[in-house]
């Protein structure tokens, strides 16, 4: 074959085939090199491949795949609480009652604490406390809407009482969002919020400071924090920084001390008891 003779495409081929020979002997002749090379001049070849191979590869999922980026996220207390009041608002009512402020004058309403919806059925739990002798209770959700609730049932000891809010109104169905109760003993130091505020939420937070005695009884277990008393409203809830009710102020735990909650996990074995017993009730009707 005369190389002079050669036409364009055969000039292309040629080129590539001694173009594919020649890398195929690059690569033996560096490979053969690479073995016989100090650690210390291969470690300097590996990290100069490594550095072109990210920078050569494309964005998108090939990219995430190949390059993978560790990065440290630092989450400051502050947010976590934001993140855990916004999460509980819509779970924390507030209760009201009509009653005659003196003989004579009209009805007026009044405030009377804060409860915890614990069900999405409308069970609320609350300080027992605060409910009148007589006369109707209505509470206030987070949005503004005024349901009727009703009397279930409530604990001398503990001081915890359920009420039962209407399942719809003029307005419609009503959507209740429960909160979740920790069921787990938090310990001595934990960072938490009591919520109160007759109209506007208002926040104050703290730490406990003395957890319910080794012979104290489950349902009726207190936590005594730091948090002042003005901070406190009847029923106010005490949440920790994952959202979740660590306890509620109840008549019971303020005896105890001011700044004292029923721990969640008294309130999570009576709301239990109290079910069954409706249960087997029901069941004996029946």
């Amino acid at each position: 074959m005369d190389i002079e003779r050669l036409n364009k495409s055969q000039i292309v081929l040629l080129t590539l085939l001694v173009s594919f020979v020649t890398s195929i002997a690059t690569g033996i002749v560096t490979v053969s090199l690479m073995d016989q090379a100090p650690p210390s001049i291969a470690q300097t070849v590996n990290r100069v491949v490594e550095r072109t191979v990210e920078k050569m590869v494309p964005s998108g999922q090939a990219a995430s795949a190949a390059v993978t980026t560790e990065k440290t996220v630092v989450v400051k207390e502050s947010d976590l609480i934001v993140r855990a009041v916004e999460s509980i608002s819509p779970s924390v009512v507030r209760l009201y009652a009509t009653g005659l402020d003196a003989p004579g004058d009209n009805d007026k309403e009044v405030f009377l604490g804060l409860g915890v919806i614990i069900a999405e059925s409308g069970t609320i739990v609350t300080d027992a406390a605060v409910l009148p002798a007589s006369g109707s209770v209505e509470i206030a959700l987070s949005t503004g809407t005024r349901i009727p609730v009703s009397f279930v049932s409530s604990d001398a000891l503990s001081g915890i009482a359920l009420l039962q809010g209407a399942t719809s109104t003029a307005e419609g169905p009503v959507s209740w969002k429960a909160a979740t109760l920790s069921a787990d003993k938090p310990a001595l130091g934990t960072s938490v919020i009591a919520i109160s505020g007759r109209g506007a939420t208002r926040i104050a937070d703290g730490i406990i400071t003395a957890l319910p005695a080794a012979e104290a009884k489950d349902e009726e277990a207190i936590l005594e924090t730091s948090i002042p008393s003005s901070s406190i409203a009847y029923g106010s809830p005490l949440v920790n920084s994952s959202g979740e009710i660590e306890g509620i102020s109840t008549g019971a735990s303020r005896l105890v001390s001011e700044g004292s909650f029923l721990a969640s996990l008294s309130v999570i074995m009576y709301t239990t008891k109290t079910k069954a017993a409706d249960e087997d009730e029901k069941a004996e009707q029946q």
